[in-house]
């Protein structure tokens, strides 16, 4: 509001209108308006005489406005004002209208002190500026936003009030420099017709371009192409000024720090007869998403000749397997056995292992059974896995016990393979007395199917082959009958990532034993129905053995 108006007070005492927004004014409540209040028809006519000029004032302001007269009661004093008029921005605010009693319609003024200083304003004189704040004196009687100002006059035999409420335009302005920012975006704008041209800060920063230089003519841009997106560049053009028509592309720019990758966005300004007068456009630089995608697509390839060797080994390894670890085709026949075997593969392509077994007539009066599983996977682990059983199966022509061929076993991979360990089983099984001696390091330990029950055999003493210079081996002699089922088996077989490994040798004996009395063929067939397919992580080998 205007400080020089018609009877506005002039020179007023420094800080007389100041406003402390922490600490308001003294409140006057609505409610304590003195009964004696002289109704409207009451006051005399002079104060409600038409003011020529309000009107007309109040139109031009480009703020919520109102002009307002005093209401005194029988003592003179002000206890409400009329609304004289308003202009359409205030009439359009909660519906405040002319003729209306000020705090009837907002009773809030009297709370937040306003009604008082529009008071001091009528008595004194001293115009009221007050604000930016937030105050419950907002039009309409809700509380105004953060930075709602108020100013009021004296003028005419009553106050001039008017509000300015923040338009957000500077809020808005952060918020959208932040979000070209953080989107690494800008515009620019081009008048085809004058040349001029206008950038956002960003779109400074995208082309490494100092802003006091200005935006570069249309035609320039051309210059910070890269030569193998030029033909692009006029497609982008074209299809703007010929075809008059919006364009999405991404083009490669050069800049002082390097070459980067930026999307286009524009679009083409008509005049009334289709011509093109302008541009408006949008850069981003996408230069980080398109290095991510650069590196992603390295990595892709990398997988794939990662991929394709791994494919490789896995048929080199299996091929190995098949070649050292021959698997018969159905139940075999040897002194005093019927013996099984079954040979499941892990299931994912990498994790061929090194899981083996040996089931040799040594003679009619001996057999040689053993089972074991090198450490690791592929090519290293069936490689490892030749060399063991290679090794073992010459070293039975000596006749020594199982757990001196153990002990033999470890040393050779402490001197050759030192990389790998294993575990393994070894056995002698003589037909005529039906006894096996065995010996293990650090394997599980065979189950014994006999009368219907199931029982792990006790394990004696070993430990993994590769891990100590010179451990004990013991050795164990089982007697059997006619009829027992022994079942060798690698952790595969009872090691999942889904269960624990207790639940996996319960459940192998729950198998075994529903099987009670059938052949080791039938009974390995239900121990791996039973257990589950392949295990996704290890290869598993069971060999199942009957006395007869």
């Amino acid at each position: 509001v205007p400080d020089a108006m018609p009877d506005a007070a002039a020179g007023a005492a420094p800080g007389s209108a100041r406003l402390t927004l922490g600490a308001p004014p003294p409140a006057v409540s609505s409610q304590a308006v003195p009964p004696e209040v002289v109704p409207p028809q009451a006051v005399p006519p002079q104060a409600h005489a038409a003011v020529p000029w309000p009107r007309a004032v109040l139109d031009v302001m480009q703020d919520p406005a109102a002009f307002l007269t005093p209401v005194r009661d029988a003592s003179g004093r002000v206890v409400d004002f009329h609304v004289e008029a308003v202009n359409a921005d205030a009439a359009g605010l909660a519906g405040r209208r002319d003729g209306a009693r000020l705090l009837d319609h907002d009773p809030g003024l009297a709370v937040a002190g306003l009604f008082e200083e529009y008071v001091r304003v009528l008595e004194t004189g001293v115009p009221l500026r007050r604000g930016p704040g937030e105050h419950a004196g907002a039009p309409g009687g809700r509380a105004g936003p953060a930075g709602l100002s108020v100013r009021a006059c004296r003028t005419g035999g009553g106050v001039l009030v008017g509000w300015r409420f923040p338009d957000g335009s500077a809020d808005l302005a952060a918020q959208l420099a932040q979000a070209q920012r953080l989107g690494n975006l800008g515009w620019g704008r081009w008048d085809l017709v004058t040349g001029a041209a206008r950038w956002s800060g960003q779109l400074y920063e995208i082309f490494g371009r100092d802003a006091a230089a200005g935006p570069p003519p249309l035609e320039a841009l051309a210059d910070h192409v890269v030569p193998e997106d030029l033909p692009h560049a006029e497609h982008l053009m074209r299809t703007l000024l010929v075809r008059r028509e919006p364009a999405d592309l991404e083009l490669r720019i050069r800049t002082g720090t390097g070459v980067r990758h930026v999307r286009v966005m524009a679009e083409p300004i008509l005049d009334a007869l289709g011509e093109p007068v302008a541009l408006h456009t949008v850069f981003q630089d996408v230069s980080q998403r398109r290095r991510c995608d650069e590196m992603l697509a390295a990595t892709r390839r990398r997988l794939m000749r990662q991929r394709r060797r791994m494919a490789e080994e896995r048929h080199i390894a299996v091929e190995l397997q098949r070649a050292i670890l021959p698997l018969p085709r159905g139940p075999r026949t040897l002194p005093g056995l019927r013996a099984a075997v079954r040979y499941l593969p892990a299931q994912s392509e990498t994790r061929v292992g090194g899981d083996w077994y040996e089931a040799t007539a040594l003679s009619d009066e001996e057999v040689f059974l053993a089972i074991g599983d090198v450490s690791g996977h592929g090519l290293p682990a069936a490689a490892g896995m030749a060399r063991m059983r290679n090794a073992l199966s010459g070293l039975t022509c000596t006749g020594a016990a199982p757990d001196r061929l153990l002990t033999w076993l470890n040393r050779l991979l402490l001197d050759r393979h030192r990389a790998l360990t294993a575990s393994a089983i070894a056995a002698r099984y003589e037909p005529g007395p039906r006894v096996l001696t065995w010996a293990q390091a650090g394997h599980p330990p065979p189950l014994l199917l006999r009368d219907g029950r199931a029982e792990m055999l006790d394990a004696p003493e070993g430990v993994l082959l590769g891990a100590l210079e010179a451990p004990h081996m013991e050795l164990a002699i089982t007697r059997l009958q006619r009829g027992d089922l022994l079942v060798f088996y690698t952790d595969g077989l009872v090691e999942r990532r889904d269960r624990d490994l207790a639940d996996g040798f319960r459940l192998l004996r729950e198998a075994v034993q529903e099987r009670s009395g059938a052949g080791p063929d039938a009974v390995i067939d239900h121990v791996l129905r039973s257990l589950g397919a392949a295990n996704p992580d290890d290869d598993t080998c069971v060999l199942a053995v009957q006395v007869t």
